[in-house]
């Protein structure tokens, strides 16, 4: 029998979370998934997704907390797991609903700690504990707001930016390493990370509305496209949309 893969999600949220979505994907082609949740309050929405992946055991983790990344690392020393794939799937932003002109400088620094550099941060951490399989891969996550100005997106779009300059620039550094990195992402789905942004209910309508085959990207969608990227060896450095079209349509107002 083939040895399991084994795949470290970061960033399950609930049931309707793209992390989530991955994870299921990843599970049903016969991953190990290793899991985390962000604190107490979040674990029962995170149990709601883990509990049907098989996951023996959560750890909790939150972005700058040595302690509980080092937890994870021994548990996959102790255990002789080496990864084939980390999925990093943590955004958060405190000013979301405000103009980016009336952004703060503190809140754009937590926002692009937490939802961009914390993969670098993850990465470096595992990379130097060498818990990495070769041919191995990190996906993160997205969306097209980083490419052009999405109303109600706000300072994510900047983010998502940085975020996928830091997808490029690691594909190019840890290629040698045996280690692809990518990005999917999907266009505009919901999740409770949406439910932060103004208007989105419209925008998901209107991107029905544009798109060549008039509907949106599911989570099911999503999850199949994250799972041929961790696991194509010949996909790397990409940022792959999954918006069904939506974004090479003009649609003048």
């Amino acid at each position: 029998m083939a040895k399991k893969k084994n795949a470290l999600v970061i960033g399950i949220a609930n049931k309707s979370s793209i992390s989530a979505a991955i994870a299921k994907e990843l599970y049903n082609n016969g991953f190990n998934i290793i899991a985390t949740y962000l604190n107490e309050k979040a674990l029962p929405y995170v149990k709601e997704v883990t509990d049907n992946l098989g996951v023996e055991k959560l750890f909790p983790y939150q972005v700058g907390n040595k302690d509980q990344l080092n937890d994870i690392i021994k548990y996959l020393n102790d255990k002789d797991i080496r990864l084939d794939t980390f999925v990093h799937g943590i955004a958060f932003a405190s000013e979301i609903k405000k103009p980016l002109y009336e952004v703060s400088w503190e809140s754009f620094k937590e926002t692009t700690l937490i939802s961009a550099f914390s993969m670098v941060d993850i990465a470096r951490n595992l990379i130097k504990n060498d818990v990495f399989n070769p041919d191995s891969s990190i996906l993160t996550i997205s969306y097209r707001g980083s490419q052009v100005a999405v109303e109600g997106y706000n300072m994510m779009g900047p983010v998502k930016n940085i975020l996928e300059s830091l997808v490029r620039g690691l594909a190019s550094e840890l290629g040698e390493k045996g280690i692809r990195v990518n990005a999917v992402s999907p266009g505009p789905v919901w999740t409770r990370a949406a439910s932060g942004i103004s208007g989105f209910d419209k925008l998901i309508e209107a991107v029905k509305k544009t798109s060549p085959i008039g509907r949106t990207a599911t989570l099911e969608d999503i999850g199949a496209i994250a799972y041929e990227m961790i696991t194509n060896s010949s996909i790397n450095g990409a940022v792959y949309l999954v918006d069904c079209g939506e974004g090479v349509v003009f649609t003048a107002k």
